[in-house]
């Protein structure tokens, strides 16, 4: 019975959707302060700032490996794509953007050039975030009609934020920095003013997981071990003063305690003011003679290999191990081209982080072309804003499959047809053969042998003339 009642009661239940928001993001903040993501009190918040930037300004190697991922990220073309090729409104909003960012041919209504912005804006990423206030100002278009432009990303450097603004502590109302000097007193930011760019974010944690955090524990091991082979290297460069007593020896040929005790704090006053380099000679008693203590560093062992490990691994946290094949033993040309793949892959994934936070609709901390198509246009469907791309980071996929064409060939898997050749003389940039001059499948899979390839196509080229 009840099972039954149960059965016909829920029959009759209706699915209906759930709007309202029944979790949180599981992120605590504190003061404005993100706590709890970051388990070392010392490396969260503007701790953290400071401690980045000072690696990424001492450390030759943090410094090479960021600056590999910067020039390949700055390497990119940029432009704006219609949502809809056949759209002409898509097509006239792809244009606003490109006439404002300076794409494709267009000057740009900015003050600086995108380029130069990026150099920035792509800062985030070692860090783990960075924002920009959007700074907007009024001129005519290409055509004299007002609008709205975007005057530029204002950079906000990461060591100026203070704290962040949230209502209910799960969504981003706006930054507020700390004042630097005495000249300008900060205001906040809201959300939809601003521009913010992170790596790894997970929750409401908007600073986000920067590359050189894991790197930080291999940096600092770093800075110890070169620290202590330093001192091993001027403890064995300017020798130690060793003072070599007799007072046995002494004290048979009739020196007494006090004698010989004079003339060690005689030999240690020497000692002292050498090493401070107020005396430079020694004057050698009858009980205290002088000796040197240096010890050889061992710079081939244990130090140097430390320190090469930890190069590596901050390397492994830029995915740059590639740039050192030359340098070792072990590698090949092909584990390059893989390593390089993989970090041409990994540029492009934080390319794709600025094209979305710029793209869309009008939010909190991105959306910037939505802003600006909603103030010059008007209410946009979010299906028809223009999409911002970037090109030129992507692998050669016609280069890596020609390799493969003469096996697919011969075992059948691929035939060789006019439709193929005019695939790839496209992407080549190649203008297409005229009719008279194309061949057929069977033509095309004869061997071409030095010799007999050179006969085979002139008899080719005759017969298509008898033809003709």
């Amino acid at each position: 019975m009840n099972d039954k009642s149960t059965q016909k009661k829920e029959g009759h239940i209706k699915p209906r959707l759930r709007f309202d928001n029944l979790g949180i993001t599981g992120t605590q903040l504190s003061g404005g302060v993100i706590t709890g993501k970051e388990r070392n009190p010392e490396l969260f918040g503007e701790s953290w700032i400071l401690e980045a930037e000072n690696m990424l300004m001492t450390d030759p190697t943090i410094r090479k490996s960021w600056i590999m991922v910067k020039q390949t990220l700055l390497s990119a073309t940029w432009a704006w794509e219609s949502a809809n090729q056949d759209d002409e409104q898509c097509n006239q909003l792809a244009e606003f953007g490109n006439e404002c960012f300076g794409f494709n041919g267009y000057a740009g209504m900015m003050d600086k050039s995108f380029l130069q912005q990026l150099e920035f804006l792509v800062e985030a990423f070692p860090i783990g975030f960075r924002y920009a206030e959007e700074l907007y100002h009024v001129a005519p278009d290409k055509e004299g009609r007002v609008k709205v432009w975007l005057k530029e990303f204002a950079d906000r450097e990461p060591s100026s934020h203070m704290k962040w603004l949230s209502r209910d502590d799960q969504t981003l109302d706006g930054v507020l920095q700390k004042q630097v000097g005495i000249k300008k007193t900060p205001r906040p930011i809201p959300s939809n003013k601003l521009l913010l760019i992170n790596i790894n974010q997970t929750g409401s944690n908007w600073a986000g997981v920067g590359m050189l955090r894991p790197a930080h524990w291999y940096w600092a091991t770093k800075e110890r071990v070169s620290n202590l082979l330093l001192i091993a290297a001027e403890r064995w460069s300017v020798p130690t003063p060793k003072i070599v007593i007799d007072r046995a020896g002494k004290q048979e040929q009739g020196y007494e305690d006090t004698d010989i005790n004079e003339m060690i704090d005689q030999a240690t006053v020497q000692a002292k003011n050498f090493l401070s380099a107020e005396q430079q000679y020694l004057i050698e008693g009858e009980a205290v003679k002088f000796d040197i203590y240096a010890p050889a560093p061992s710079f081939e062992s244990g130090p140097l290999q430390i320190i090469e490990r930890c190069n590596t691994e901050i390397m492994s946290a830029f995915l740059t191990e590639f740039s050192i094949l030359g340098q070792t033993s072990t590698g090949a040309r092909s584990v390059g081209e893989i390593h390089n793949s993989t970090f041409r892959r990994a540029c492009i994934t934080l390319l794709n982080r600025i094209a979305d936070q710029i793209s869309g609709v009008d939010r909190e901390g991105g959306g910037t072309i939505g802003r600006l198509i909603r103030w010059n246009f008007g209410n946009i469907p979010q299906s028809s804003l223009p999409k911002l791309r970037h090109y030129g980071l992507d692998t050669d996929e016609l280069a890596e499959s020609l390799q493969m064409l003469p096996a697919l060939v011969t075992s059948g898997l691929l035939t060789p047809d006019n439709t193929l050749e005019h695939a790839i003389r496209d992407r080549l940039g190649a203008t297409q053969l005229p009719e008279d001059e194309q061949r057929t499948a069977q033509e095309r899979k004869l061997p071409l042998s030095p010799v007999g390839g050179a006969m085979q196509l002139a008899e080719q080229i005759m017969r298509k003339k008898k033809n003709g």
